[in-house]
């Protein structure tokens, strides 16, 4: 996922902590308790950091029990060292990622199942598709930790200057192209434009371009249908003859684009609001217009998971978390904190309505799809070789049937028929 938010900082162990290799060093006698500590990894390095700080602090100041010591890096760092560290026996014993990696870890045996947090109850509490997320082979293997949709930000300046309506922002795929092309501005006709309709980006970012393969019918696992190929041919073309969007972009490259008012609009989550706002920007967010196939977006979930190799007493602390994060005070706390909406059902408007953006990403939740649920090979499939197919395209290397027939007989050789 890209970025993210108020609080005391958190003690945080070097990234070769004694992890769960250890088990008879993580519980440390505190008078006549036990304290059990968690060393806890994340990517959380952005806007939203405070937020999550501000409960581990809360958390281990009123569970005198359980400490837990965090760990934040970015998250292409934690990728490289996640996997060598589990399998080395020194990975740490709680992990928060994105729920597309769910299935990859949980295949190579390194997270414990769950389902035993897992009361009728709390199933009934929290949103359904962040926890239909977390199932790998009929068992869970996380516990929801965040469930957003994706949606568009909108520069409102930059809308009035192109004689656009801020207040009407584009709901169709029409009438958002007709929009990103008047946004588009190259004053000195070089080819190169000083102002983008949009910043798409391609690679190290959440997954915007199936978002438009779904929104025109098409699919990641279906990359050769009528529908995937127009999708992705109709908006290359965009890019590549109407310069509506710069090639190559990673996540923060797009994110900072919009910022600088470089780019008009900017697909992407709750965790940027805070920084637009710092950045003086007046901006709106608004659903992705919808394709010929309606209304959708990209879930950005992600999860907890815990090591395989955690004991007893790590298991029980961990369960005591998992259920203070997913307490209704807590999403309350995190939604106004950061600004993602609640995985609770019952988290309403008016508990958030300290940060207004919260109930604005929350009413199009029903719309937002979780990408490649399960998959074990997800990795593979979307960054190795959906990425670089969508590259090719876009930088007029390969045309979009071409490129996507071959990415699609990949997959399948990563999938089976």
């Amino acid at each position: 996922m890209k970025r993210l938010l108020a609080l005391a900082v958190v003690a945080a162990l070097p990234l070769t902590a004694c992890g769960s290799g250890a088990k008879s060093d993580k519980s440390e006698m505190s008078g006549k308790s036990q304290q059990v500590t968690l060393t806890f990894w994340n990517g959380y390095t952005g806007p939203d950091r405070p937020a999550l700080e501000a409960l581990v602090k809360k958390f281990n100041d009123t569970h005198p029990g359980v400490r837990i010591e965090m760990t934040i890096m970015t998250w292409d760092v934690l990728f490289q060292k996640l996997l060598p560290a589990f399998t080395s026996g020194n990975g740490p014993d709680l992990v928060a990622f994105d729920d597309a990696h769910i299935a990859r870890f949980a295949a190579r045996g390194v997270l414990a199942p769950l389902d035993d947090w897992y009361t009728e109850e709390r199933k009934a509490t929290l949103v359904k598709p962040a926890v239909e997320a977390t199932v790998f082979k009929g068992k869970h293997y996380a516990v929801p930790m965040t469930f957003t949709p994706i949606l568009m930000y909108y520069n409102k300046k930059l809308f009035k200057d192109a004689g656009l309506n801020p207040a009407k922002p584009p709901a169709t795929w029409q009438e958002w192209q007709a929009a990103l092309k008047k946004l588009t501005k190259d004053a000195d006709g070089d080819g190169r434009p000083e102002q983008y309709g949009i910043a798409l980006p391609d690679h190290q970012t959440i997954q915007v371009w199936p978002i438009l393969l779904w929104g025109n019918g098409g699919d990641l696992l279906s990359l050769g249908s009528p529908q995937s190929v127009q999708a992705v041919r109709q908006w290359s073309d965009l890019i590549v003859k109407d310069r509506i969007s710069p090639t190559g972009l990673g996540g923060a490259d797009a994110d900072k684009l919009f910022q600088t008012g470089k780019a008009a609009t900017d697909i992407t989550g709750p965790w940027m609001t805070t920084g637009f706002e710092e950045a003086g920007l007046d901006f709106g967010v608004a659903m992705v217009p919808a394709g010929p196939a309606g209304p959708v977006t990209l879930a950005g979930a992600s999860s907890f998971v815990l090591n395989a190799e955690a004991g007893a007493a790590e298991q029980k602390a961990a369960g005591e978390w998992f259920t203070f994060w997913n307490s209704k005070q807590s999403q309350i706390e995190w939604s106004n904190g950061s600004g993602f909406p609640g995985v609770r059902t019952d988290v309403t408007p008016a508990d958030t309505k300290a940060n207004p953006y919260v109930a604005q990403f929350a009413a199009h939740s029903e719309k937002a799809r979780v990408l490649l649920p399960g998959q074990a090979e997800f990795r593979k499939i979307y960054e190795e070789i959906f990425e670089p197919a969508v590259q090719r395209v876009t930088t007029g290397k390969t045309p979009a049937p071409q490129a996507l027939d071959e990415a699609a007989e990949a997959i399948k050789a990563v999938t089976g028929p």
